[in-house]
Protein backbone atom coordinates (compact mmCIF):
# COMPACT_ATOMS: atom_id res chain seq x y z
CA UNK A 1 0.00 0.00 0.00
CA UNK A 2 2.79 2.38 1.13
CA UNK A 3 4.55 1.16 -2.44
CA UNK A 4 1.79 2.57 -4.23
CA UNK A 5 1.38 5.47 -2.69
CA UNK A 6 4.58 6.82 -3.36
CA UNK A 7 4.12 5.50 -6.57
CA UNK A 8 1.24 8.16 -7.51
CA UNK A 9 3.37 10.87 -6.07
CA UNK A 10 6.14 10.14 -8.32
CA UNK A 11 4.06 10.13 -10.95
CA UNK A 12 2.07 13.53 -9.90
CA UNK A 13 5.86 14.93 -9.20
CA UNK A 14 6.77 13.82 -12.40
CA UNK A 15 3.89 15.32 -14.25
CA UNK A 16 4.40 18.39 -12.25
CA UNK A 17 7.90 19.06 -13.61
CA UNK A 18 7.01 18.23 -17.08
CA UNK A 19 3.98 20.61 -17.39
CA UNK A 20 6.14 23.15 -15.40
CA UNK A 21 9.20 22.86 -18.24
CA UNK A 22 6.71 22.87 -21.14
CA UNK A 23 5.16 26.21 -19.81
CA UNK A 24 8.95 27.44 -19.15
CA UNK A 25 10.02 26.36 -22.76
CA UNK A 26 6.71 28.27 -24.60
CA UNK A 27 7.28 31.10 -22.02
CA UNK A 28 10.76 31.32 -23.35
CA UNK A 29 10.02 30.83 -26.87
CA UNK A 30 7.69 33.30 -27.00
CA UNK A 31 10.27 35.90 -25.57
CA UNK A 32 12.55 34.42 -28.25
CA UNK A 33 10.60 34.73 -31.18
CA UNK A 34 8.21 37.65 -30.52
CA UNK A 35 11.37 39.63 -29.12
CA UNK A 36 11.25 42.78 -31.26
CA UNK A 37 13.82 42.79 -33.93
CA UNK A 38 12.31 45.79 -36.31
CA UNK A 39 9.44 48.14 -36.75
CA UNK A 40 8.68 49.52 -40.34
CA UNK A 41 6.86 52.45 -39.79
CA UNK A 42 4.14 53.39 -43.15
CA UNK A 43 2.44 56.51 -43.79
CA UNK A 44 4.20 58.90 -42.00
CA UNK A 45 5.59 62.06 -44.40
CA UNK A 46 6.83 64.96 -41.57
CA UNK A 47 6.77 62.75 -38.36
CA UNK A 48 9.98 60.92 -38.20
CA UNK A 49 10.07 57.14 -37.79
CA UNK A 50 11.72 57.34 -34.66
CA UNK A 51 9.73 59.64 -33.03
CA UNK A 52 6.82 56.84 -33.97
CA UNK A 53 9.48 53.94 -32.86
CA UNK A 54 9.94 55.99 -29.50
CA UNK A 55 6.21 56.35 -29.04
CA UNK A 56 5.34 52.67 -29.69
CA UNK A 57 7.99 51.31 -27.81
CA UNK A 58 7.29 53.81 -24.72
CA UNK A 59 7.56 51.46 -21.79
CA UNK A 60 9.63 48.86 -20.27
CA UNK A 61 7.94 45.94 -22.07
CA UNK A 62 7.72 46.84 -24.96
CA UNK A 63 10.60 44.59 -26.25
CA UNK A 64 7.61 42.23 -27.44
CA UNK A 65 5.67 42.11 -30.68
CA UNK A 66 3.02 40.83 -28.69
CA UNK A 67 2.59 42.82 -25.65
CA UNK A 68 2.76 46.07 -28.28
CA UNK A 69 0.21 45.00 -30.73
CA UNK A 70 -1.93 43.66 -27.57
CA UNK A 71 -1.46 46.91 -26.17
CA UNK A 72 -2.56 49.26 -29.57
CA UNK A 73 -5.27 46.63 -30.11
CA UNK A 74 -7.38 47.04 -26.57
CA UNK A 75 -6.84 51.12 -27.29
CA UNK A 76 -4.13 51.22 -24.63
CA UNK A 77 -1.08 52.44 -26.54
CA UNK A 78 0.34 55.82 -27.15
CA UNK A 79 0.17 58.15 -29.69
CA UNK A 80 1.25 61.58 -30.79
CA UNK A 81 -0.34 64.73 -31.10
CA UNK A 82 0.20 65.05 -34.72
CA UNK A 83 -1.05 62.09 -35.02
CA UNK A 84 -5.05 60.94 -36.39
CA UNK A 85 -4.67 57.02 -36.01
CA UNK A 86 -2.08 54.57 -35.37
CA UNK A 87 -2.04 50.93 -36.46
CA UNK A 88 0.27 48.63 -34.99
CA UNK A 89 0.65 44.59 -36.20
CA UNK A 90 2.33 41.85 -36.64
CA UNK A 91 3.95 41.58 -40.14
CA UNK A 92 6.30 38.51 -38.87
CA UNK A 93 6.63 37.21 -35.44
CA UNK A 94 9.71 39.37 -34.75
CA UNK A 95 8.44 42.60 -36.92
CA UNK A 96 5.91 44.96 -36.15
CA UNK A 97 4.55 47.17 -38.92
CA UNK A 98 3.04 50.75 -37.75
CA UNK A 99 0.80 52.53 -40.12
CA UNK A 100 -0.16 56.09 -39.32
CA UNK A 101 -2.20 59.09 -40.20
CA UNK A 102 -0.91 62.24 -40.10
CA UNK A 103 -3.16 65.34 -39.33
CA UNK A 104 -2.71 67.66 -42.37
CA UNK A 105 -0.59 70.32 -42.05
CA UNK A 106 -2.54 73.79 -43.75
CA UNK A 107 0.29 76.53 -43.35
CA UNK A 108 3.64 77.67 -41.55
CA UNK A 109 5.75 79.91 -40.18
CA UNK A 110 9.30 81.28 -39.89
CA UNK A 111 10.55 80.60 -36.64
CA UNK A 112 13.99 81.34 -36.08
CA UNK A 113 15.75 78.90 -37.80
CA UNK A 114 13.20 76.59 -37.89
CA UNK A 115 9.55 76.36 -39.71
CA UNK A 116 6.52 75.87 -37.37
CA UNK A 117 3.69 73.99 -39.49
CA UNK A 118 0.35 74.04 -37.72
CA UNK A 119 -2.91 72.07 -38.46
CA UNK A 120 -6.15 73.53 -39.36
CA UNK A 121 -6.73 73.61 -35.55
CA UNK A 122 -3.46 75.73 -34.75
CA UNK A 123 -1.40 73.23 -33.17
CA UNK A 124 2.54 73.00 -34.14
CA UNK A 125 2.40 69.60 -35.59
CA UNK A 126 6.22 69.57 -36.89
CA UNK A 127 8.90 72.41 -36.48
CA UNK A 128 12.07 71.97 -38.91
CA UNK A 129 14.92 73.35 -40.94
CA UNK A 130 13.37 71.96 -44.24
CA UNK A 131 10.96 73.84 -45.94
CA UNK A 132 7.84 71.62 -47.74
CA UNK A 133 6.55 73.38 -50.70
CA UNK A 134 3.43 74.05 -51.93
CA UNK A 135 2.19 75.43 -48.23
CA UNK A 136 1.31 78.60 -47.39
CA UNK A 137 3.71 81.17 -45.51
CA UNK A 138 1.53 83.19 -42.85
CA UNK A 139 2.91 86.84 -42.13
CA UNK A 140 1.47 89.92 -40.71
CA UNK A 141 0.46 88.45 -37.28
CA UNK A 142 2.96 88.42 -34.55
CA UNK A 143 2.83 84.94 -32.38
CA UNK A 144 3.81 84.12 -28.31
CA UNK A 145 5.76 81.20 -27.58
CA UNK A 146 5.83 79.03 -30.75
CA UNK A 147 5.95 75.23 -28.92
CA UNK A 148 5.75 72.08 -30.74
CA UNK A 149 2.50 70.22 -30.16
CA UNK A 150 1.20 73.63 -28.83
CA UNK A 151 -1.77 75.80 -30.74
CA UNK A 152 -0.49 78.58 -31.89
CA UNK A 153 -1.47 82.43 -29.57
CA UNK A 154 -1.68 85.70 -30.66
CA UNK A 155 -3.25 88.61 -29.47
CA UNK A 156 -5.49 89.49 -31.89
CA UNK A 157 -7.12 86.01 -32.08
CA UNK A 158 -10.34 86.78 -34.25
CA UNK A 159 -8.14 87.51 -37.21
CA UNK A 160 -5.95 84.56 -36.85
CA UNK A 161 -9.08 82.39 -36.65
CA UNK A 162 -9.69 83.81 -40.27
CA UNK A 163 -5.69 82.93 -41.49
CA UNK A 164 -6.71 79.17 -40.59
CA UNK A 165 -10.00 79.46 -42.46
CA UNK A 166 -7.91 80.54 -45.09
CA UNK A 167 -5.56 78.44 -45.08
CA UNK A 168 -7.88 75.11 -44.66
CA UNK A 169 -9.74 75.96 -47.06
CA UNK A 170 -7.17 76.79 -49.38
CA UNK A 171 -5.80 73.47 -48.93
CA UNK A 172 -9.52 71.95 -49.92
CA UNK A 173 -9.58 73.80 -53.49
CA UNK A 174 -5.98 73.32 -54.03
CA UNK A 175 -4.77 76.68 -54.05
CA UNK A 176 -0.72 76.83 -53.94
CA UNK A 177 -0.75 80.07 -52.10
CA UNK A 178 2.77 81.70 -51.47
CA UNK A 179 1.82 83.52 -48.34
CA UNK A 180 -1.15 84.70 -46.27
CA UNK A 181 -0.39 88.00 -45.26
CA UNK A 182 -2.54 89.74 -42.79
CA UNK A 183 -2.27 93.76 -44.21
CA UNK A 184 -4.51 96.14 -41.85
CA UNK A 185 -7.28 93.84 -40.86
CA UNK A 186 -7.80 92.63 -44.35
CA UNK A 187 -6.29 88.89 -45.25
CA UNK A 188 -4.67 89.21 -48.63
CA UNK A 189 -3.54 85.54 -50.06
CA UNK A 190 -0.79 86.31 -52.70
CA UNK A 191 -0.36 83.55 -55.00
CA UNK A 192 2.51 84.24 -57.32
CA UNK A 193 1.55 87.95 -59.04
CA UNK A 194 -2.13 87.65 -57.87
CA UNK A 195 -3.24 88.99 -54.70
CA UNK A 196 -6.58 87.78 -53.49
CA UNK A 197 -7.96 90.61 -50.81
CA UNK A 198 -10.24 88.01 -48.58
CA UNK A 199 -11.16 90.98 -46.20
CA UNK A 200 -11.84 90.76 -42.78
CA UNK A 201 -14.33 87.53 -42.80
CA UNK A 202 -13.46 84.34 -44.86
CA UNK A 203 -15.57 82.10 -45.88
CA UNK A 204 -15.46 79.00 -48.12
CA UNK A 205 -17.36 80.44 -50.89
CA UNK A 206 -14.61 83.28 -51.53
CA UNK A 207 -11.91 80.61 -51.48
CA UNK A 208 -14.21 78.80 -53.72
CA UNK A 209 -14.13 81.66 -56.40
CA UNK A 210 -10.29 81.12 -56.92
CA UNK A 211 -9.37 78.57 -59.00
CA UNK A 212 -11.87 79.58 -61.80
CA UNK A 213 -10.62 83.10 -62.24
CA UNK A 214 -6.87 81.73 -61.71
CA UNK A 215 -7.63 80.12 -65.34
CA UNK A 216 -9.07 82.95 -66.70
CA UNK A 217 -6.59 85.65 -65.40
CA UNK A 218 -3.60 83.67 -66.89
CA UNK A 219 -0.70 85.04 -66.10
CA UNK A 220 -1.36 88.79 -65.39
CA UNK A 221 -0.57 90.73 -62.15
CA UNK A 222 -2.78 92.52 -59.69
CA UNK A 223 -5.14 92.28 -57.15
CA UNK A 224 -8.08 90.20 -57.15
CA UNK A 225 -11.07 91.74 -54.86
CA UNK A 226 -13.38 89.15 -52.87
CA UNK A 227 -13.96 90.83 -50.06
CA UNK A 228 -17.00 92.26 -50.95
CA UNK A 229 -18.45 88.91 -51.78
CA UNK A 230 -20.40 87.70 -50.39
CA UNK A 231 -23.93 84.65 -50.69
CA UNK A 232 -26.25 88.29 -50.95
CA UNK A 233 -23.55 90.02 -53.00
CA UNK A 234 -21.12 88.59 -55.99
CA UNK A 235 -19.13 91.24 -56.43
CA UNK A 236 -15.91 90.14 -57.70
CA UNK A 237 -13.49 92.91 -58.92
CA UNK A 238 -9.69 92.57 -60.38
CA UNK A 239 -7.18 95.37 -60.57
CA UNK A 240 -4.45 95.11 -62.88
CA UNK A 241 -1.02 96.02 -61.71
CA UNK A 242 -2.38 96.99 -58.07
CA UNK A 243 0.28 95.47 -55.68
CA UNK A 244 -0.89 96.08 -52.22
CA UNK A 245 1.67 97.82 -49.98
Amino acid sequence: MGKKKTKRKSHRLYAFVVLLLAAAILVLSVLVLFYVQQIKVEGNEYCTDQQIVDTVRSDKYSINTLYIAGKYAIGKGKSLPCLESIHVSLSAPWTLKVTVREKPIVGYLENKDNYAYFDKEGMVVSMSPTLIEGLPCIEGVSMKDIKLYSRLETDDSKIFEEILETSQEAVKQKISADRIVCRGDEIYLDIGKIYVNLGNQVSSDQIAQIPPILEKLGGQEGTLHLENYSESSDTITFDIGEIPQ
